[in-house]
């Protein structure tokens, strides 16, 4: 591997497609490109000719000119060392060569085909023993995945194979089911609970499931406070006892309708006390729970999932679950379709269907995904962004069926409200676009032009890039800065954006996610709130908590949040819809609220 950075190192001070080509050049000069002695260049020379990369006819005395001419290709030695380390069963090896040498647009088609037949679903032997391996690419990374920090759908998903809530909401019935709790009693006042807990439970680690972890688990969300991301969902507990091995009470401070609801959330999941305590730091990348998967790698490449022998539930029919990051240039030119059996594209970068038209084997599910796309404005700095007039102003100039028709892709409908199913008073139709208008309100609200910092994720940049060249239209300056997704959950980084303009991705149980979204600590659309706003907001959800009827609470909610629109406090841009796509060998695929593949309920059958 050395050798071969050196190789790669020293072919990119070249210019292209000079292969075979002899190029002058001293050894003072490869000194100098190699950042190594003369000495040390020979050295390197001779152990690259004995590979057959490079030929070198040294010249006649010191300081004459030799030639030095490639033999191979960077992009020919990057596929070839790939394939040799893959061979040998070192997959982090392989991943690290092509995140750290490779990229995607010059790496060659043979082998982006050979790297992509990699994933897909395999039945590995192992020790006379078959096992059901899916192994399947993504391109942007896991943040963490402990939950009292869960913030993103896609660790969200993982958190959900990995731990076990007290109880399940199932959407369908709208009623709490038992989970690691088997039965519960509440108090007529609704302020008391006692969970009792099913006996035999395991941790990944082989220790059984206590009262003691269940006190643990939820006193350490309430003592986060505002540090876990939904450390909000505890502030209606008053106090919680254990009252032997496998009971817990639970004492409310007021009535709270959503509180089972709140229970089944996977920030609210169940870890093992000593493991979690005594290794906090690195919890999140290594975590233990009761879940149908437990963790068996998490590096910066590759996470590794392995079904759980010891669930209490349903064991999973599936045995193995591989995840790899890909360099995101890759996501550009691949896949092939008969190679990767199930996928989910929640990106705009290709459309899979001739998958379904080619080949009768293949299925595809498009569908919208719950939520939608926001823009917010932080009025909680000062700036521009903090005026009605310039929020008008933007609402005016984003035409979003233009977005649609121009930019393409899974962008499904314009947003009037966080569901496309459940659109609040405004209609497509009355949005409009006037230019001129918008630059009447500015011109009334003093605004000369001053930049305005727009945050993204790298994901979200075609729609920011549309977006801020329609505001350019009205004189509005947007400056896009793209933060990781790690530096976006930390509250200081929201706090220094003036607008984020991001996704939101709701779950079924919409009166609690849309609380959620104005409750969390570091939502974008509570963190960009004036403090008189929040306080207010505080109030009214209090109070929604205390209705019983579910249809009450929501034109409720659904008042709070058209208060937010008539200010424009933040906007709703877009709804989108994706597509997995799966071959037929693959049963039992349905897709989640978060978008996603649950793990626990494919199976294949066998090959003919």
């Amino acid at each position: 591997m050395q050798l071969l950075t050196h190789f790669l190192e020293l072919r990119a001070s070249f210019a292209h497609d000079i292969e075979h080509e002899p190029q002058p050049i001293t050894l003072e000069e490869l000194s100098e490109r190699m950042y190594c002695t003369t000495r040390n260049v020979k050295i390197l020379l001779k152990k690259m000719m004995e590979q057959d990369w490079i030929s070198w006819k040294p010249g006649r005395g010191r300081g004459n000119v030799s030639e030095l001419t490639f033999l191979v290709s960077a992009e020919d030695m990057v596929s070839q060392q790939a394939m040799e380390l893959a061979a040998q069963g070192d997959y982090r090896g392989t991943i690290e060569l092509i995140h750290q040498l490779g990229r995607g647009e010059s790496l060659q088609d043979s082998f982006v085909d050979w790297l992509f037949s990699y994933f897909g679903y395999r039945a590995v032997v192992q020790e006379e023993c078959s096992r059901d391996t899916l192994r399947f690419p993504v391109y942007k990374w896991l943040v963490s995945l402990d939950p009292a920090f869960s913030f993103f759908a896609f660790d969200t998903h993982l958190m959900n194979q990995i731990f076990d809530t007290l109880v399940l909401y199932n959407p369908s019935t709208m009623v709490a089911e038992p989970h690691l709790a088997h039965y519960w009693e509440k108090s007529e006042d609704g302020l008391h609970y006692t969970f009792y807990l099913r006996k035999g439970v395991l941790f990944h680690h082989g220790r059984e499931m206590t009262a003691n972890d269940v006190y643990y688990s939820l006193s350490r969300v309430k003592e986060l406070g505002a540090k876990a991301c939904q450390g909000w969902m505890t502030e209606s507990i008053e106090n919680i006892r254990v009252l032997n091995r496998s009971a817990i009470a639970i004492e409310l401070k007021q009535p709270n309708e959503l509180f089972l609801q709140q229970l089944a959330h996977t920030s609210l999941a169940i870890v093992p006390e000593e493991i979690c305590r005594d290794n906090e730091n690195i919890f999140g990348r290594m975590p233990i729970g009761t879940g149908p998967f437990k963790l068996e790698r998490n590096d910066d490449y590759i996470c590794k999932l392995r079904a759980f022998d010891g669930y209490f539930g349903v064991r999973p029919h599936l045995d193995q679950l591989e995840i790899w990051l890909l360099p995101h240039e890759l996501s550009e030119v691949g896949p092939s379709w008969d190679m990767v059996q199930v996928l989910c594209d929640h990106t705009n970068s290709r459309k899979p269907a001739g998958a379904v038209g080619k080949d009768a084997e293949w299925h595809q599910i498009e569908q919208s995904i719950l939520g939608c796309s926001l823009l917010t404005f932080n009025e909680a700095k000062m700036g521009p962004q903090r005026h009605l007039n310039f929020r008008k102003a933007i609402d005016l100039v984003i035409d979003r069926e233009r977005m649609i028709e121009q930019l393409g892709g899974f962008r499904e409908a314009p947003a009037s409200s966080f569901l496309p199913t459940m659109n609040l008073k405004r209609t497509s139709a009355e949005y409009r676009t006037d230019v001129e208008e918008a630059k009447r309100l500015l011109e009334e609200m003093g605004y000369n032009g001053e930049p305005i910092q727009m945050y993204i994720y790298s994901n979200n940049s075609e729609d920011a890039q549309w977006i801020g060249a329609q505001c350019a239209k009205a004189g509005i300056r947007i400056e896009l800065t793209t933060r990781s997704m790690g530096e976006m959950m930390q509250l200081d980084t929201i706090h220094e954006a003036d607008l984020i303009f991001y996704h939101i991705c709701l779950e079924s149980e919409y009166d609690l996610h849309i609380i959620q979204t104005l409750k969390q600590c570091n939502s974008y659309v509570r963190a960009h709130l004036s403090p008189e706003r929040m306080a207010w907001i505080d109030a009214e959800i209090d109070r929604i908590l205390t209705i019983a009827s579910r249809d009450e609470r929501i034109k409720r909610l659904h008042e709070v949040v058209e208060v937010l629109q008539e200010e424009k406090t933040f906007l709703f841009v877009l709804h989108r819809s994706q597509q997995t796509t799966y071959h037929d060998s693959i049963k039992g695929v349905c897709i989640n609220d978060l978008g996603w593949v649950d793990f626990r309920k494919i199976w294949f059958t066998p090959s003919t």
